[in-house]
């Protein structure tokens, strides 16, 4: 039985191995495919400043006779925006560590429901709600606000779709560094409530909901210690079709657990798992009992074969029955002088070996 567990043991150990360098393999495909998305839509954001320089550069030096831009292949998506430059690049750790150094860190602060006041951009200074964030690239799309003309490719309109245009006007996101959140503030003095830009918000103790299972925490403004409630959270709407269970079905109480046996047929564990897979951890119970006979039937033996009396044995038993009639030995006085001599012999080399000409003496010291 001790090598069934044993076995279980290594082939949990073995899988967990291939588990964690699969993830390992998988994150680094993720890494090189957001590096060779950032690397395009750099590529693409250069190439695109390097035409329009060029195109203002020729309508200033031709003048009216500049061509127009406005037709042809590019009459309905001229001005628009590529969707591949609709989203920032992914960030790296420290990136996004050092973007979101004031809304809390990776425990971010704003979300989804949050006014919040634009910082910069043609924007600036106006308020909006938070519709979505997005904590890899460090932004947030805020209602109603940056909106841009993207560009649709053709392969994204449906033949089902009803808006057939190729250029749409969408919130484009914003970097979570250049916005603040907007709270109203009532004045201790004169009782007035304003809203008022905060610059600045940490994060309280951690703790987790029983009920829902998730971490919370407390989001303050710091010097005031003034805590932010979250956003209120509409609860989902939840539509009745026809083929839904009904809630009386659900609830009606059709097994009845006992003592005698278990909430499930012991045969189920057989379909899930092969009967002698090595992951296995649950057994019948005959099977461990064969598994205990042969530990047992290997101990006996074991013990049988340190008990029996083989040749070898006898005559180690004779030479420590010798060894122990004659005793310790002991060191007579022409053994402790010849010791002397060889020690004295080899004095002068052992002193040379360790770098030093003589060994000082240590008076000994008298105690009082």
């Amino acid at each position: 039985m001790q090598k069934v567990i044993q076995r279980t043991i290594l082939a949990e150990k073995q899988a967990a191995r291939r588990l964690r360098t699969r993830k390992d393999k998988q994150k680094r495909e993720h890494q090189k495919t957001d590096r060779e998305q950032n690397s395009f839509v750099r590529r693409e954001v250069t190439q695109n400043l390097k035409s329009r320089r060029f195109e203002r550069r020729e309508d200033w030096e031709l003048g009216p006779l500049a061509p127009r831009r406005d037709v042809g292949n590019k009459k309905d998506t001229f001005g628009a925006v590529s969707t591949q430059q609709l989203r920032g690049p992914t960030l790296t750790f420290e990136e996004r560590k050092e973007k979101l150094k004031d809304l809390g860190g990776f425990r971010l602060n704003l979300v989804k429901g949050d006014r919040v006041v634009l910082l910069e951009g043609r924007d600036k200074g106006k308020i909006g709600k938070i519709t979505a964030t997005d904590t890899s690239r460090a932004e947030c799309t805020v209602q109603g606000l940056n909106m841009v003309d993207i560009e649709v490719p053709q392969y994204m309109i449906s033949e089902t779709d009803t808006d057939k245009r190729p250029v749409r006007t969408i919130e484009k996101p914003v970097p979570l560094d250049k916005v603040r959140l907007v709270f109203p503030l009532t004045d201790p003095e004169t009782g007035v409530t304003r809203d008022v830009i905060v610059k600045k918000l940490v994060s309280g103790k951690l703790w987790v909901d029983k009920v829902t299972g998730k971490r919370k925490w407390a989001r303050i403004i710091p010097g005031l210690d003034i805590a932010v409630p979250w956003p209120k959270v509409e609860p989902k709407e939840h539509k009745d079709c026809a083929v839904d269970t009904l809630r009386a079905e659900v609830e009606t109480r059709t097994f009845v657990p006992t003592l005698f046996r278990p909430p499930f047929p012991s045969t189920v564990i057989d379909e899930l798992r092969n009967k002698y897979s090595i992951f296995r951890t649950r057994h019948d119970p005959e099977y461990i009992a064969a598994k205990m006979k042969e530990d047992e039937l290997k101990a006996e033996k074991k013990k049988l074969a340190e008990e029996m009396r083989t040749p070898l044995k006898e005559i180690n038993r004779k030479l420590r029955k010798m060894r122990k009639a004659k005793g310790k030995g002991e060191l007579t006085v022409d053994m402790l002088e010849k010791l002397g001599r060889i020690i004295a012999a080899k004095r002068q080399v052992a002193l040379d070996a360790a770098g030093m000409e003589k060994v000082e003496q240590v008076p000994e010291t008298i105690a009082a």
